[in-house]
Parts: structure tokens; sequence; C-alpha cells
């Protein structure tokens, strides 16, 4: 057994105690005498405070006990399951992240090697493995900007309701535009984060998306706003409504589908109902309410499966860009 911690003072030979327990480690007092050249009594006065630490002062909802298991020769740290990440949810989570692309391959890797240290150790080689080739075949998305900090830092200004301003440059454009915002939220989808604001100077009644990784400088101001309870922005809401995080018009759309998965269907816009089943041909008259300009884009991806039956404005402006389309393939 090693005796490089021999001198250890006592509040670091605690934190390493108190590290590998959280880890999974089985500890026996036999094994920490010989590891820190003290007594095993000493060794039992650690656990015990270490005992009261995680019965009284653990900042954890959940249970968390240091217990004496005989099968183990050893002290565990006892959890409630609810309040901790298994290996089963550490790998699916692993494999979320990868899915993702939304972090450079440095701050993925970083990611992924503390959210395995929360494993068991006996299981780290296992969750590496599966994942190790997703892992290696990694490729993040073309902006490669660290957003942690903005993201941290646009948080707390809708925490605390702060104007913000900002310079934005959109896509190929050779100039920034300078906005200053009520910023009400911060999503994810699709490989990017989105800062969701209402812009100030419009009294627009939905609000503008904006791409993080193109906000080339923020100010948090000192300014505070104010948007009344009954109006605030509700990010499940608008998650529900909105495609592609392209915003426009929120509308009641009625379409009928006539595809092979309704599931899919229902799945991607969550706030659809099937409203009628035609019998005679299998196929569905399906109401949604949605924000008009990503739904669009998303209608004409269905091809012949699908086709939008109200608003009479949107079938019509759904009309106007299949023909438009259909010019491109007869030559104008």
């Amino acid at each position: 057994m090693t005796t490089r911690y021999h001198s250890l003072a006592k509040g670091l030979r605690l934190l390493n105690i108190f590290e590998r327990l959280n880890q999974g480690a089985v500890i026996s007092k036999e094994e920490e005498e010989e590891r820190f050249g003290v007594t095993k009594k000493t060794i039992q006065r650690d656990i015990n405070d270490l005992r009261a630490y995680f019965s009284e002062l653990h900042p954890c909802d959940g249970r968390t006990d240091l217990i004496y298991d005989r099968a183990k020769g050893g002290y565990i740290l006892e959890r409630d399951k609810s309040n901790w990440l298994t290996n089963e949810e550490i790998l699916v989570l692993s494999k979320v992240l990868l899915e993702s692309r939304a972090f450079s391959k440095e701050e993925m890797n970083k990611l992924l090697d503390k959210l395995i240290l929360q494993s068991v150790p006996k299981e780290y080689k296992h969750i590496k493995e599966v994942i190790s080739n997703e892992r290696f075949h990694y490729n993040p998305v073309q902006h490669g900007k660290s957003l942690f900090k903005i993201i941290w830092d646009l948080g707390k200004a809708i925490r605390e309701s702060k104007l913000i301003e900002i310079a934005y440059q959109k896509y190929n454009a050779t100039n920034y535009s300078q906005r200053l915002l009520k910023p009400v939220g911060v999503i994810f989808s699709e490989f990017y984060f989105y800062l969701i604001a209402y812009i100030c100077e419009y009294n627009f009644d939905f609000p503008t998306i904006y791409r993080l990784d193109r906000i080339k400088d923020y100010q948090i101001q000192q300014e505070s706003f104010h948007i009344p309870y009954s109006e605030r922005f509700k990010e499940g809401e608008f998650r529900n409504r909105v495609q592609f995080m392209q915003a426009g018009k929120l509308m009641t759309l009625k379409f009928l589908f006539s595809g092979s998965s309704l599931e899919a269907v229902l799945d991607r816009l969550p706030t659809a109902e099937v409203v009628k089943k035609k019998e005679d041909d299998d196929s569905y008259i399906i109401e949604a309410e949605v924000y008009g300009k990503g739904i669009k884009m998303w209608l004409l991806s269905q091809a012949q499966y699908i086709e939008v039956l109200e608003p009479d404005y949107f079938r019509e402006e759904m009309e106007e860009t299949i023909t438009q389309m259909l010019d491109n393939y007869r030559g104008g």
C-alpha cells in the first residue's frame, strides 16, 4: 500500500476520503491507517466527523449516510438514489451531449470526463468504451466558440430582468447591428443556443430569436425592465410552438396528414391534436398552435403527405411557395 499521503494534515486527509467516498470507494480503517500513517482511532475520528457532516450539514435534498458495510469490509456512502446520477443515466447523458454537437471538442471532452467521474469507479471503463467511437469521431458545429460564459451572463440578466445591448452579425453579413433588448429566455435547439428577447424600440407581439454564437459583443445594462406576470415569457410553451427556431406570427394550423407515422408528427409538434381520422384513406386532420415561419419549413419537408387546410392566408402562402419550387425544376 502506498505511503505517499503520510504528511497530509487532517483537513486534506478528510477531503481525500470524502472524494473517494463520493466516487463509490469502500473505506477500510486498516488501509487508511497505512495510507496516511495514522492510527485506527484517528481514522475512526475522521469517519465520525464525515458521518456527522453527511447526516447534518451535507447540502443535499436526499438522504446521505456514511455506513459500515460488512460484506464489503468497510465504510461506504449510502445515498438516496433518486437524487444521484446512476451509471445508466450518466451513459445516456453522455450520448445526448455527443449528439448535440453544440460544444468544441475540448469543451466536450471536459464535460464528458467530469460527467463520467460521477459514476462508480469500476464502471468508468465500461462507460468510456461504450462512447469511445462516438467521442473519437465527434464533429462539433462550425462556429467553434465557447458559449458557457454568455449563457451564464444572459441567464442572470433574464433572472434579474436587466436590459442588454448586443452587437449581432447575421449570417454572411459584413456589419454588426446594435440592439437594445429585453431578454426573456435562452434555448437550445438542433445544434445551437439561442437568445429569446423583445426589441425595445418595437412593439412586436412575439419575441425575436438570436443565435448566441453570432452575438459579437454584449453589455448587461443597469436599467431593469418589467413584463406583467400575465404576459411573462414561457420558455416551455414557446419551444412547443416553434420549429427550427424561426418565430413569426402565432397561429392555429389545421392540416391533413396522410403519411405513415402519425407518432412522428405528434412528437415533432407538441401542441398538435388529431381532430378527425378519415376512415376511407387512413389519413388524419390535425390542429396545432404554432409560429408561422418555422412551421412552413417543416411542412414543406413532408412533401405530398401534408396538405394545409387552414388558415386560408397560410394555405395560399404554401401554394405560392410550392409553385416557386416547381418553377425551379421547370426552368422558370
